[in-house]
């Protein structure tokens, strides 16, 4: 397994992280109150509609729009029965609402611990395809048969690995436990209503990526790293050399390198180390990505050359999945390969970068033409839309930078240079709706960055700026400084 470091930052209720894997950016998640992720969250829900023709179930969980519950779903967990309308249900939230959709739901109904998934209404027992150990994967499965209520299954996860039986035994009562306020809180509660929330972000990661023997974790709050100590020290797992408390000036993300990454997560294009580039273009039914030679022509013959970056292309594009969290039907046009066994070795290189992935992918054949189509789960909103937001002057044909990134990106700018604004008069820039923005959400933000330095900022509207470009102009004493963003 790849070196992994955790990078966690929270400022102003927003908490962000950045997973790396050999000191490169795989995973990027953020959540603030505007944008909260409610995967996985369990409410008690009454049906509003049956439709057949859909093999689907409406469900009034509170929200704006209903969730969509498979029928299937339904007849698993009441056992054949018959749905009715009114009718009150246990739900749990399996996809964000998307565009005009609402939720996807389940009644599969699943509480995640560290090393188990406990399952209710699930009989089975199933163990972590990334467990490749034969004997390892029957004891977990034999332990977890054991320990387990009956009528109950579970999914053992990768950190189970060596785990004895007292401790996943200790998990799997405080997950039963879990589920029995559940089920407490809807004979008690009126529909709708939430039954259980998940886990804050800092605790959904440590819990799911935090793995001692290869990872580490380094956090710029303190609020968040006593949380994350505390868990880590009630379930017994060692931390101690593993989990860094970050003093340091600069952003946290600027002093890992994490920035520079996170500026490529919206571009079109990404290059590759040979010259050659993809282009990842979006449209209503799916992802397009394709894949270009660029200025790399190759000493070798066209057919290796076309192969080498194919390859480059398919640990990219693997990369970029997991990063933008890019989920639906994705078409890949690779090169044009005319060497089939060159294209065999694509899928199969292509399907061995994809095993990172936590979420659930599958790869269609490659066709002679390049053409490869992957289904990715879609969990959650692309982490793009936490950078991007429909452009107000081509009537949403077009994206630029949301104001909460151009917010941040100010802030980066604050801190990466505070020593050299001391003193200084700075006047900022920017459009009339983005000014209005910062007004209502960022003073309080921009004056914690400055840290109670000697910093005389202001802002000024400039309807003539792009709604995405911030102008700075610094002075001190006769020297007159611009800067764009």
């Amino acid at each position: 397994m790849e070196k992994r470091t955790i990078i966690l930052s929270k400022r102003h209720n927003e908490v962000k992280v950045a997973v790396l894997e050999d000191n490169e950016l795989v995973e990027y998640y953020a959540e603030r109150e505007d944008l909260n992720n409610i995967v996985g969250y369990i409410f008690k829900g009454r049906i509003s509609a049956i439709r057949r023709e859909l093999q689907g179930i409406f469900v009034d969980i509170g929200g704006d729009i209903d969730g969509f519950l498979p029928l299937s779903d339904y007849h698993f967990a009441r056992k054949g029965k018959e749905p009715k309308v009114g009718e009150e249900v246990i739900v749990q939230i399996t996809k964000e609402p998307y565009g005009t959709k609402g939720p996807r739901l389940t009644m599969v109904i699943t509480i995640p611990g560290r090393y188990m998934v406990l399952m209710p209404y699930v009989q089975s027992v199933g163990v972590s395809k990334k467990i490749e150990d034969k004997r390892e994967r029957r004891r977990l499965q034999s332990l977890s048969r054991r320990i387990l209520p009956r009528g109950m299954g579970a999914i053992i996860r990768t950190s189970a690995t060596g785990v004895e039986q007292t401790k996943l035994k200790k998990e799997m009562l405080t997950l039963l436990k879990e589920w029995r306020d559940v089920q407490k809180k809807f004979e008690s509660e009126r529909a709708p209503a939430l039954l259980k929330s998940e886990e804050q972000l800092e605790i959904k990661i440590t819990r799911d990526l935090y793995i001692p023997e290869f990872s580490e974790i380094h956090v710029d709050s303190k609020d968040s790293y006593n949380r994350i100590i505390h868990y880590l020290k009630e379930k017994n797992i060692p931390y101690k050399g593993k989990v860094f408390f970050y003093k340091g000036e600069r952003h946290i993300f600027e002093n890992f390198g994490v920035l520079k990454s996170l500026d490529k997560i919206y571009r079109r294009k990404v290059w590759l180390k040979n010259g050659g580039y993809i282009v990842i273009d979006q449209t209503e039914a799916m992802h397009v990505i394709d894949v270009n030679s660029g200025k790399y022509s190759g000493k070798k013959n066209q057919e290796q050359m076309i192969f080498e970056t194919n390859l480059l292309a398919a640990k990219e594009i693997a990369r970029q999945l997991r990063l933008r969290d890019i989920g639906g039907i994705i078409v890949i046009d690779f090169i044009d390969m005319t060497d089939e066994r060159n294209r065999e070795k694509l899928l199969k290189r292509f399907g061995e970068y994809l095993k990172s992935d936590r979420t659930k992918v599958e790869v269609i054949d490659i066709t002679g033409l390049g053409l490869v189509e992957v289904t990715r789960e879609r969990i959650r909103r692309s982490v793009s839309l936490m950078f991007i937001e429909p452009c107000p002057v081509c009537s949403g044909k077009g994206t630029i930078f949301s104001k909460p990134y151009l917010l941040s990106l100010l802030e980066s700018y604050i801190e990466k240079n505070r020593d050299e604004l001391v003193g200084q008069s700075v006047t900022c820039f920017v459009h009339p709706i983005l000014l209005e923005y910062i007004e209502e959400k960022g003073k309080e933000r921009i004056s914690s960055s400055m840290h109670g330095r000697r910093i005389h900022m202001k802002f000024e509207p400039d309807p003539s700026l792009p709604y995405e470009k911030i102008k700075i102009v610094r002075v001190f004493k006769d020297r007159v400084v611009e800067e764009d963003l």
